[in-house]
């Protein structure tokens, strides 16, 4: 499945309030949460706090079948969770996704990729 990791780094003093986030996810907004999801093909999403020597950052792993229609989606939906969701990112990280709109545009894969370095474990290469 295509996948994407985000690293972003968490706003000074606002680790607890991203653990309050990550607690609302699962709980009281679960069921608009795995709507928004849904809606966007997303597979799977993983949520890691990272502490570092430079502060604390966010690890997000997201999965679908079409990973820059979910994130675009992310970026420009107008649903009343999905903007909740961008402005906790914003408050939480200091990031305005709308300043990415130009990675909701679907944009096809380059003819001329040239991959160097493949790997498949052998209990997934039949997957």
């Amino acid at each position: 499945m295509p996948g994407i990791i985000l690293t972003f780094p968490i706003v000074a003093g606002k680790v607890e309030a991203w653990r309050r986030f990550c607690q609302e996810l699962s709980g009281s907004r679960r069921q608009m949460y795995e709507a928004s999801r849904q809606r966007m093909g997303i597979t799977r999403e993983r949520l890691a706090l990272v502490e570092t020597a430079f502060g604390s950052a966010a690890v997000t792993t997201l999965e679908a079948p079409n990973v820059d229609g979910a994130l675009g989606q992310i970026i420009a939906s107008t649903f009343p969770f999905d903007c909740w969701y961008r402005a906790q990112v914003q408050k939480l990280h200091g990031i305005n996704l709308a300043g990415y709109e130009q990675f909701s545009l679907s944009t096809p894969s380059p003819d001329n990729q040239e991959v160097l370095f493949e790997w498949t474990s052998l209990s997934n290469a039949g997957e």
